[in-house]
């Protein structure tokens, strides 16, 4: 396939207008290819994930998370940055990441669907694509509650997870409706209590909200699945997207790793 219908394809699955202003998603480096025959998939455009699309001879790398957020000078020879985008650039492949355009998409709600998720509403609203209405984050009711051990349970058993889950402040009796939003989402807290839900599931909380929680009279909890734990699934899951819409390219999944480390039990 040539290199620009496939870049108008990745358009066409996260609409880079639904990216946040903040954000760096769409072609980061590009390439001289005319041709793309094996698209290999990643979290992130990691040195180690670059080099194995490499190993496997992948044209193109699609990530999530962009190799840049913000400025920053590759002047640093030893600096991983440098060396990923210089291996990029001396081995002629295209990186392209869907960041928040990828999170305002249904793929970004999948745990929502292992739920089966009822009456569901977008958090943050990011555009209208073909009178679709897109956002970042989802809260939804589950079709029977849960009791709040049972539902504890059924989270851990649907998200692969590297490390332990944490629950910041304190779950009601019965679960009845759940929001949830990949990567940092924290900052939705209060979208998702004005849903009506009992628990915001999402990764990278700060302390401080942490504690805030635990004040409140209301039982309410974020549990923090780390970011890397549903964005790892989401993206094993995009690959499948990218195979059933382009059956005539070579699509590998590359798994990356959760920088945080567990030391102790």
């Amino acid at each position: 396939m040539q290199q620009n219908e496939l870049l108008a394809i990745f358009e066409e699955l996260a609409p880079t207008a639904l990216a946040a202003p903040w954000d760096n998603s769409g072609l980061q480096i590009a390439s001289e290819r005319k041709e793309i025959k094996h698209i290999a998939v990643s979290l992130d455009p990691s040195l180690e994930s670059v080099q194995t699309a490499l190993n496997i001879e992948a044209d193109l790398i699609y990530t999530h998370h962009p190799i840049l957020l913000s400025p920053k000078y590759l002047n640093n020879l030893e600096d991983n940055y440098f060396k990923t985008v210089s291996l990029l650039i001396k081995n002629d492949i295209s990186l392209y990441s869907a960041h928040t355009n990828l999170d305002s998409m249904p793929i970004a709600f999948w745990l929502a669907d292992e739920l089966n998720l009822i009456e569901r509403e977008i958090l943050e609203p990011t555009g209208t694509i073909n009178e679709v209405k897109h956002g970042i984050g989802i809260c939804g009711k589950l079709t029977k509650p849960l009791a709040k051990n049972e539902f504890m349970q059924k989270i851990c058993s649907l998200i692969p997870h590297s490390r332990p889950f944490f629950q910041l402040g304190n779950l009601p009796d019965t679960i009845k409706s759940i929001a949830i939003c990949g990567g940092s989402g924290s900052s939705l807290l209060e979208e998702a209590k004005n849903f009506g839900a009992d628990c915001l599931i999402t990764g990278d909380t700060k302390y401080h909200t942490a504690l805030d929680l635990t004040q409140e009279v209301k039982p309410f909890a974020i549990i923090d699945v780390g970011h890397h734990s549903l964005e790892e699934e989401m993206m094993r899951r995009f690959c499948k997207i990218l195979e059933q819409r382009l059956p005539e390219l070579r699509i590998t999944f590359i798994k990356s790793h959760d920088p945080f480390i567990q030391i102790m039990e």
